[in-house]
C-alpha cells in the first residue's frame, strides 16, 4: 500500500481495494436500512397528515375496495350500466369517503367543504369502487385497521401501514445498494429518485406506491445477488428479500407482471454469463423462483380471470391504436411532471423549480450513464430508458379504443426508480475510485437544493389545503386563518417534515464524506 500525496486519499493495489470494498459494503449496509427507514417513515408520515382524506387520486376507490377485501369480498358485484364499478359491502363510516369530491379538482375549494357523517358508522351498506376488480393481495395488507375502526382512524391506519410497506421495501433497495462494491453513485441515484411525489404515494391509501418500491429492492437485490454470486452464504441473506419483493410486485397493479420482467431481463443484462451460471446451480436460487412462479401464476390469473385493466370510458375512447399512440407520444415529455409531483387529483403540481430540478438531476445521471458507460452498463440504461419512454403510447395505443386516454405519470415510476439506479450502478462501474473534492462540494449543494425544494414543495402543497390557492388568501393566515388543518395542527406537521429534511441532510453529508475517504486503485 502506497500513500498519495493529498490528505485523506491513497493508493492500493487492485486486489487489496477489492477486499476493502467488500469489507466496507457489509459493515455499510447494516446501519443504511434503519437510518433510511426512519427517514422515509419520518418524510411520508408527515404526507400521510399533510394530504386530506381522500385528497389523492383514486383514494376513495381504494379504500373501499381495501375495507371489502378484509372483510371477504374480493370482488363485488358489477353495478348495472357502472362501467367499471363494482358495489362492495363496507361499514357506513367508509362508504362515506366516497362523497369527498367538494373539493377534488378545485384549487380554491378547502376539504373544509365536506358534509359531516350521519349515522351509524358501522351499519354495512353498498358501495362503489372502480378498483373492485383489483388484485386482492396489496388490499388484504392496507385494509387491516378498518376492522378495527370504521372512521378517519381507519383510513390514516391504512396510509401508515402503506407507508411501512412502501419505505420497507424502499431502504431494501437503498440497503442493497450500500453493499455493492461500489455504490458511491447508486447511493446519488437512490437519493435523487425519492421526489415529493414518492414520499406523497407512500403516504397514501394507493398500491402505486408499493408497486415502485418493490420493483427498486427486486432489481437493487438481483444485481447485488449476481455480484457477489461466488460467495456461498450471500444466497441465504438476498434471496428471500428477491422473493418477497417479486412477489408482492407481481400482485400490486395489472401490469405489474410487466415491470417484473423488466427488472428481471435488466439485471440479466448487468450480470455476466458466470454469474448468472452461479446463481442457476444454487438452491435457494430455486426454491426463490418456485415461490416467484407461484405469485405469477395466481396474478396472471387474476388478471385474466377478473380483467383487472378493464376501466371506464376516458378521453379519446374509440380512437384508433395508431392516434391513440401519436397522442401518447405527444405527450411523453408531458407526463415526466408526474415523476416529480401531481399532488391532489392532478390540479396541485408542484413548484416548477422542482421540475426543473428533479429532471435536471435525472437527465444528468441518464446523460452520464449513456455518454460515460460501455458494455452491459450502457445496454441495460438504454432497454430501461427505451422502456419508460416507448411503453406507455405501445401500452395505451391497444386499449384507446376501449378505455381511452387514462396514463398518469406515475404510472411508471416502476421503471423510473430503477432506470436512475441503473444509472447510479453504471457510472460505478465507470468510475470505482473515491469523489473528489470539487465533486463532493457539488454533491453537498445539489443536496441542499435537494432538501429546500422537498420543503418548498411540501410547503406549497399544505397551504392548497389549510387556505386554498384564492387570490385573495395569504401565507400567514395558514396559521392565523385556516380553512382545514391537518392532524395535530399545521406547525407540527411542518415541524416534522423539517427535522427529517435536516436528519436526511445531516447524514447525506457524512456518507459523502466517506466516500471522498476510499482507496483509489493504483495504475
Amino acid at each position: 500500500m502506497r500513500l498519495g500525496n493529498r490528505p485523506n486519499a491513497f493508493l492500493v493495489d487492485r486486489t487489496g481495494v477489492e477486499e476493502l470494498a467488500d469489507g466496507r459494503a457489509q459493515k455499510s449496509g447494516r446501519g443504511t436500512f434503519w437510518w433510511v427507514f426512519l427517514l422515509l417513515m419520518g418524510l411520508s408520515t408527515a404526507w400521510t397528515v399533510a394530504t386530506p382524506l381522500m385528497g389523492v387520486p383514486d383514494e376513495p376507490a381504494h379504500v373501499i375496495k381495501a375495507a371489502s377485501v378484509v372483510r371477504g369480498e374480493l370482488t363485488g358485484r358489477e353495478m348495472a350500466g357502472g362501467g367499471g364499478f363494482h358495489l362492495v359491502k363496507v361499514p357506513a363510516g367508509i362508504a362515506y369517503y366516497d362523497s369527498f369530491g367538494c373539493f377534488a379538482q378545485q384549487k380554491e375549494i378547502t376539504p373544509s367543504c365536506v358534509p359531516p357523517f350521519d349515522g351509524d358508522i358501522n351499519a354495512l351498506v353498498d358501495a362503489r369502487t372502480s378498483a373492485g376488480n383489483y388484485n386482492p393481495i396489496y388490499y388484504t395488507v392496507v385494509g387491516l385497521p378498518s376492522l378495527v375502526n370504521s372512521g378517519a382512524g381507519a383510513v390514516y391506519g391504512m396510509r401508515l401501514i402503506n407507508a411501512v410497506l412502501s419505505c420497507l421495501f424502499l431502504s431494501i433497495a437503498f440497503s442493497a445498494l450500500s453493499k455493492m462494491r461500489h455504490r458511491k453513485w447508486a447511493m446519488v441515484a437512490a437519493a435523487v429518485s425519492v421526489t415529493p411525489m414518492v414520499l406523497f404515494l407512500n403516504g397514501a391509501v394507493n398500491p402505486n406506491s408499493l408497486e415502485y418500491a418493490t420493483s427498486a429492492a427486486l432489481l437493487a437485490n438481483l444485481v447485488l445477488l449476481l455480484e457477489r454470486s461466488a460467495e456461498p452464504d450471500v444466497y441465504r441473506r438476498y434471496v428471500p428479500p428477491i422473493t418477497a419483493a417479486a412477489c408482492l410486485l407481481a400482485n400490486t397493479k395489472g401490469l405489474s407482471l410487466l415491470w417484473l420482467a423488466l427488472m428481471v431481463i435488466t439485471a440479466c443484462i448487468l450480470g455476466t454469463w458466470p454469474q448468472i451460471r452461479e446463481l442457476c446451480r444454487n438452491a435457494w436460487v430455486w426454491a426463490g423462483t418456485a415461490a416467484i412462479s407461484l405469485a405469477c401464476a395466481f396474478a396472471l390469473y387474476w388478471l385474466v380471470r377478473h380483467d383487472s385493466l378493464e376501466s371506464n370510458p376516458f378521453e379519446a375512447a374509440g380512437y384508433s391504436p395508431w392516434a391513440g399512440a401519436e397522442i401518447m407520444m405527444d405527450r411523453t415529455f408531458d407526463y415526466a411532471t408526474g415523476y416529480v409531483g401531481q399532488f391532489g387529483w392532478l390540479e396541485v403540481p408542484a413548484p416548477l423549480g422542482a421540475f426543473v430540478l428533479w429532471l435536471g438531476l435525472a437527465g444528468a445521471l441518464v446523460m452520464g450513464a449513456v455518454v460515460l458507460s460501455r458494455g452491459r452498463t450502457r445496454t441495460a440504461t438504454i432497454f430501461l430508458l427505451s422502456a419508460l419512454l416507448l411503453l406507455p403510447p405501445l401500452l395505451q395505443a391497444q386499449a384507446v379504443e376501449t378505455i381511452g386516454i387514462v396514463w398518469q405519470g406515475r404510472y411508471v415510476l416502476a421503471l423510473f426508480l430503477p432506470l436512475l439506479l441503473v444509472c447510479g450502478i453504471a457510472l460505478d462501474r465507470t468510475n470505482p475510485g473515491p469523489f473528489s473534492q470539487q465533486t463532493a462540494s457539488i454533491l453537498y449543494a445539489a443536496a441542499a437544493l435537494v432538501a429546500l425544494f422537498q420543503l418548498w414543495t411540501f410547503l406549497q402543497t399544505l397551504r392548497r389545503y389549510v387556505t386554498g390557492w384564492a387570490v385573495d388568501r395569504r401565507w400567514s393566515e395558514m396559521i392565523t386563518n385556516p380553512s382545514w388543518q391537518p392532524p395535530g395542527g399545521t406547525l407540527l406537521c411542518v415541524a416534522l417534515f423539517t427535522l427529517m429534511l435536516v436528519l436526511a441532510l445531516w447524514l447525506v453529508r457524512r456518507a459523502i464524506n466517506a466516500e471522498r475517504r476510499q482507496p483509489q486503485l493504483t495504475a
